[in-house]
């Protein structure tokens, strides 16, 4: 159940995150907006390191053997920053963050497939099912606005 509670708190900071970067990126442009998020992450993490008393895996030795698909998160990471800035700020947080679940979602039914051999129809149908229901909310958004907006 812990775990239920991490994952919940992980999607709280994404939100929040989610804003910062889109409000960066809006002040200082989408490359200088990722480029401060990475920055701080990497001071973050640093310091991380060093508080936790781990700063032997600094040593050249310890990155040497860092295979190099390891740093595929780091470039995914930066993609994920710079298509997360333009996408919310043509959309909105809310249809930012489902489209994003949906990906995160059709990226690990992939994985899942890929590295454990295991794959469900029924995540299939769920993820099928929550871009029906974003799709309804958008349309019925929409007609909302049109219908206020001929009433004025």
């Amino acid at each position: 159940m812990i775990y239920w509670f991490v994952a919940f708190l992980n999607g709280f900071c994404n939100s929040i995150n989610k804003m910062m970067n889109v409000k960066a990126g809006q002040i200082f442009g989408t490359a200088n907006g990722a480029l401060i998020n990475y920055i701080e992450g990497t001071f973050l993490s640093l310091a991380l390191i060093f508080l936790t008393g781990k700063s032997a895996e600094l040593s050249e030795q310890n990155m040497a053997g860092v295979p190099l698909w390891v740093y595929l998160g780091a470039v995914c990471g930066l993609v994920a920053m710079v298509l997360l800035i333009v996408g919310t700020l043509r959309t909105n947080v809310l249809l930012s963050s489902i489209l994003t679940l949906v990906g995160n979602l059709g990226a690990a039914l992939v994985l899942d497939y890929l590295f454990y051999g295991f794959f469900s129809w029924w995540k299939v149908l769920g993820i099928a099912l929550i871009l029906i229901g974003t799709t309804w909310i958008e349309k019925t958004g929409h007609a909302a606005k049109e219908q206020g907006a001929g009433t004025d």
